[in-house]
């Protein structure tokens, strides 16, 4: 098993693992690689991976969760459920864009060049005001409308920080606290969580987090970014994990969840109009699969989702490899792990 994920990966990450969920509901984990390469820690199906922008389904989750408790309605603005900041057209006025099209990346919002990249946790911390208002390296543009919402595809790490800033000011709660309550805690996960400051703290001490690794296979400074923009890019989880939220979805598509509305279930997969490639928080695959990519300079992951035969595939490491997860070798490993079992 080991070569065949040598050879799918093309010896690119320092640390592999991966999970599949059958269509018998067993789940087979396999690992390969270095937790951490420097003190000789190996990956085992315990070790926690960044899973970058895989957290957009996890936030997806709980609006989607929120919308079935009609504390918000994703179809109005978002503006209606902001108080003390408001997405604005760059001329200032208050956009229509609704909380779908910013969940869809077609509310035409536009990320700064370079963006979300490169915050080391001893920088000083940065709010989500420092990155809404462009006034930092990290994201050194403001999050506008640009574009007429809903007339063009915009991938947008700051527009899931509107919908962060959302759930602060609604639920007067962190939204790692809301993540835990909402989906974590009610599937009883032990490992996955969203990255504050005190949460990377906890879990350093308790559990083995990957380190992550450069393009040049050196350790980034301090071994885990900084992600203040939790609801785009911060969920740390194991793929054993990430499968028994996706099983959950699931379910929730065939009617049988306690977390989610069939109905609600179905609006996520259903293809967006005039975007037939877009679901909510995820992306369309083949027949009846919907996909989850993350990619960040600490790790790059794909899940994979058939919500018909419940087959479900996590691949997760802990290196940027430089190169998309057709070309790295991940997207080709999810793919084909099925297969040999």
């Amino acid at each position: 098993m080991s070569l065949k994920l040598s050879e799918c990966t093309k010896g690119r990450f320092q640390g592999i693992s991966c999970a599949y969920l059958n269509s018998s509901d067993k789940i087979i984990t396999v690992c390969e690689g270095f937790a951490d390469k420097e003190c000789s820690i190996p990956v085992d199906e315990n070790t926690i991976f960044p899973a970058c922008s895989i957290s957009k389904f996890i936030t997806a989750l709980c609006v989607m969760k929120a919308n079935e408790n009609k504390i918000i309605d994703i179809d109005a603005p978002v503006n209606h459920f902001l108080r003390h900041w408001k997405l604005c057209t760059v001329s200032g006025i208050e956009s229509d864009a609704s909380i779908r099209m910013v969940l869809c990346h077609v509310a035409g919002i536009v990320d700064g060049e370079d963006a979300f990249y490169g915050l080391r946790r001893t920088d000083p911390a940065i709010g989500l005001m420092d990155i809404l208002e462009g006034r930092t390296s990290y994201n050194n543009r403001p999050a506008h409308v640009e574009k007429a919402p809903g007339t063009e595809f915009e991938y947008s790490d700051a527009g899931y920080c509107v919908l962060q800033v959302l759930f602060e000011e609604i639920t007067e709660k962190p939204f790692e606290n809301i993540a835990k309550e909402y989906i974590f805690d009610p599937l009883g996960l032990k490992q996955t969580f969203f990255a504050s400051q005190e949460n990377v703290a906890f879990y350093e001490k308790n559990y083995v987090m990957a380190t992550g690794y450069d393009e040049n296979n050196l350790p980034i400074p301090e071994k885990y970014p900084q992600i203040p923009d939790l609801a785009a890019s911060g969920l740390w989880s194991t793929p054993k994990e990430l499968l028994i939220i996706a099983r959950e979805f699931v379910n929730a598509c065939n009617g049988n969840s306690f977390l989610l509305k069939d109905k609600t279930a179905h609006e996520m997969v259903k293809p967006v109009e005039r975007f037939p490639w877009i679901g909510i928080g995820l992306f369309m695959g083949g027949e009846n699969e919907v996909i989850s990519r993350g990619w960040g300079e600490n790790g790059q992951s794909v899940l994979k989702i058939n919500y018909r035969t419940g087959e479900i595939a996590a691949v997760m490491t802990n290196q940027n490899p430089g190169v998309d997860q057709t070309e790295s070798g991940v997207e080709g490993l999810v793919n084909n792990i099925c297969q040999w079992y």
